[in-house]
């Protein structure tokens, strides 16, 4: 059935809601004129602004804490703007925003791909240390996984070799030393974890290597005293013998000296 519309149908509408809230309608307002300014302002491809406006934006976004911001101009220039000149600056700060926020793993892998994408850049060499930073960041103790302490030892190491005029050198040098002194406090807290639990043959083996490949470290002559009880422990004698006398000819004023002079008199009855 067809019904004509009367004279006054145009303002029916109004006519039919005349008590509607003033609130609501102002906000609707509002939002209506905050989609009208952000259509105006983007591009005719429906980018919001250039490649440097974002850049412009997040390094703004940075400095007020604003990290989500930050890092969501400088990932939009990344797919917006694959071809342009910013597109390098935006991945180092966005990967240098991962970092801030201490997402590290999501930082190494920007900082790696900044590597990959442009390794003759004058600032690659920033990009190496902030990638094996992020994995210094997540060494954990000496007692468990030390990968990280491993690949970030493997960055600086990357570093240094590389760019040995870089600003970044001394403090890789420095964090390179602190790496090789982790992975051979954890070699020594395994020895002496299976020296205390009785598995001396383990703890031979894990001892030994700190010997051989951490000649410097600090607690070497408890690594070699302990080395030489294994062997008694394990009526090894001979091996026993050897290992107290070596201990007694590289640290003759060893805190284990007296105890290794002790066994010996014990072995030569």
């Amino acid at each position: 059935m067809i019904y004509r519309l009367k004279k006054y149908e145009p303002c029916l509408s109004v006519m039919r809601f005349p008590k509607m809230n003033a609130r609501l309608f102002g906000t609707v307002s509002v939002i209506l004129c905050l989609l009208i300014v952000c259509a105006c302002s983007s591009t005719p491809d429906g980018k919001s602004g250039s490649a440097q406006e974002l850049i412009n934006e997040g390094i703004k976004a940075t400095k007020l804490h604003q990290n989500v911001r930050a890092k969501a101009a400088f990932q939009q220039v990344l797919e917006d703007f694959p071809d342009s000149k910013e597109r390098i600056q935006a991945l180092l700060l966005l990967a240098r925003t991962y970092y801030v926020d201490k997402e590290f793993e999501e930082a190494k892998f920007h900082f790696q791909k900044f590597i990959e994408l442009y390794p003759a850049h004058a600032q690659v060499d920033r990009a190496y240390y902030y990638k094996a930073m992020s994995d210094f960041k997540q060494i954990d103790l000496a007692l468990r996984d030390q990968t990280s302490t491993r690949e970030a030892l493997e960055g600086f190491n990357q570093l240094i070799n590389r760019f040995p005029k870089s600003q970044f050198l001394e403090s890789a040098k420095a964090k390179q030393i602190e790496c090789e002194f982790k992975l051979a406090q954890n070699v020594f807290e395994i020895g002496k974890f299976y020296y205390r639990t009785g598995s001396y043959q383990s703890a031979i083996i894990r001892l030994k290597n700190l010997v051989a490949e951490h000649p410097k470290h600090k607690h070497l002559d408890e690594a070699m005293f302990l080395i030489a009880e294994s062997y008694y422990h394990e009526q090894s004698f001979d091996e026993a013998s050897v290992s107290y006398k070596e201990l007694l000819k590289r640290y003759p004023r060893s805190r284990f000296s007296i105890q290794a002079k002790s066994r010996l008199r014990t072995l030569r009855r």
